[in-house]
């Protein structure tokens, strides 16, 4: 949908006698076009949603059929250009709020019953659906649109507002790189493709059931002991796998990949950081969807499985810590806790870096001086495949000007379990 003339849409509103003679489909495509501004539009899109509502006293159906029909073709092409399913609700919420993620889910629902995903999607498509507990027997999107409008307890007004948000929002999204077959070209053979997961299922359980102990417990001594045991499984993994790809005849760029990591508010931006000094300790390379806080993790499929656990364990860990210092009114303050993140991200890279120098030094004095080209090999694989996917780039520069929250987010980064990187490789303590 093409962004309509908002100056002769302003223009045109100021007169009663326009809002009251105004087509309903007209009024839907203004809507959605002030919506597409953000929060520059959206006092306009509040006038557009009362009298949309105003029309439904009318009992007028055609603007809300019209609604889900958009909201049908946006859903349609989002994912043919490489959206998927939790990335879109993910946007919503940033762009319509709770109570647009609840539309979204309900328009994927009748997408997925349309589009046959539960039997032809690739699994990690399926996955998505599952986590985002979709309901593909709710029939077309018309049909769950007006009962949404009618349980919601929203007024109509309310209620139109928010599903202008939604179409905004999901009519403007650019295309993204399609890491998963869009639904054009699923097939019956299709549900089980899709990006190659690293790590088998039984390690990845293992490693998941140490770090939820760990950033659970109550006691330093735990902590310690179980991220001790997840970092070896961790490591041990990841330069075996890389000793057994030598002498793959595959080009080790073939065998690069990208995932992408949903990147919340608050705080993005360090977050973002930390994601990054993650990745960079990892062999991985990072790139940033600022307008959509969605970030691109690139690198070999071993070391994304760790970056993700990794990542998210030290931001649990992070957010722990935030909240244990913000005794004071200083504290709770924006510029502190930005800066207690970004400063708690340097000190964790320095010390993954620190890890990664200790484990390659062990590991080649246990498998031989070989190791060190195979593991600057896979580095030099990605960085091509990166600069090749990803020509054009530049470097995001981050910085703060709260000294206490830097201190103290130095602080808390010391404090940390690092359960992952490249420790050294204890075999003996691996037996059991």
């Amino acid at each position: 949908m093409s962004r309509i003339d908002l100056d002769s849409f302003f223009k045109y509103t100021r007169a009663t006698s326009a809002w009251q003679d105004a087509d309903p489909s007209e009024l839907l495509d203004s809507g959605i076009g002030f919506a597409q501004l953000g929060s520059a539009g959206k006092d306009r899109v509040r006038l557009v949603a009362e009298r949309l509502a105003a029309l439904d006293a009318q009992q007028s159906r055609s603007v809300h059929d019209c609604a889900a029909r958009t909201l049908d073709d946006a859903l349609d092409t989002a994912f043919e250009n490489g959206w998927q399913p939790t990335e879109l609700v993910h946007v919503t919420l940033q762009c319509a709020g709770g109570d647009g993620t609840v539309v979204i889910v309900e328009a994927i629902g009748a997408h997925t019953a349309r589009s046959s995903a539960e039997r032809l999607a690739p699994d990690s498509w399926r996955d998505q659906l599952s986590e985002l507990r979709v309901d593909s027997a709710g029939g077309t999107t018309a049909e769950r649109l007006q009962r949404w409008r009618s349980y919601n307890r929203r007024s109509s007004a309310q209620s139109w507002y928010t599903l202008l948000l939604v179409l905004g929002c999901s009519t403007w999204l650019l295309p993204l790189e399609k890491l998963l077959p869009p639904p054009a070209r699923w097939t019956s053979q299709s549900a089980a493709t899709g990006p190659r997961r690293a790590t088998d299922s039984k390690m990845l359980g293992r490693i998941r059931g140490l770090l939820a102990k760990a950033e659970s417990t109550q006691f330093p001594a735990e902590a310690e002991a179980l991220s001790a045991k997840a970092q070896d499984l961790m490591t041990r993994y990841a330069i075996d796998s890389a000793l057994l790809d030598v002498g793959n005849p595959r080009s080790l760029i073939d065998d690069v990949v990208t995932r992408r990591i949903m990147v919340s508010n608050p705080y993005s931006k360090a977050k973002l950081l930390l994601l990054h000094c993650v990745c960079h300790a990892n062999g991985a390379r990072t790139l940033w969807k600022k307008k959509y806080l969605l970030a691109s993790i690139i690198g070999m499929p071993v070391d994304l499985d760790l970056c993700e656990l990794l990542y998210t364990s030290l931001l649990v860990q992070a957010t722990r810590a935030l909240d244990e210092v913000a005794d004071s009114p200083a504290a709770r303050t924006r510029s502190f806790r930005n800066a207690f993140l970004i400063a708690y991200a340097h000190r964790i890279g320095e010390r993954l870096t620190e890890a990664r120098d200790r484990a390659t030094a062990a590991a080649t004095r246990q498998h031989g001086s070989a190791l060190v080209p195979i593991m600057a090999e896979r580095t030099d694989a990605v960085d091509r495949a990166f600069a090749a996917r990803h020509p054009t780039t530049r470097t995001i520069r981050f910085s703060s000007d709260n000294t206490a929250g830097s201190h103290a987010g130095r602080a808390a980064a010391e404090r940390a379990d690092l359960t992952g990187g490249r420790e050294r490789i204890d075999k003996s303590d691996l037996a059991s």
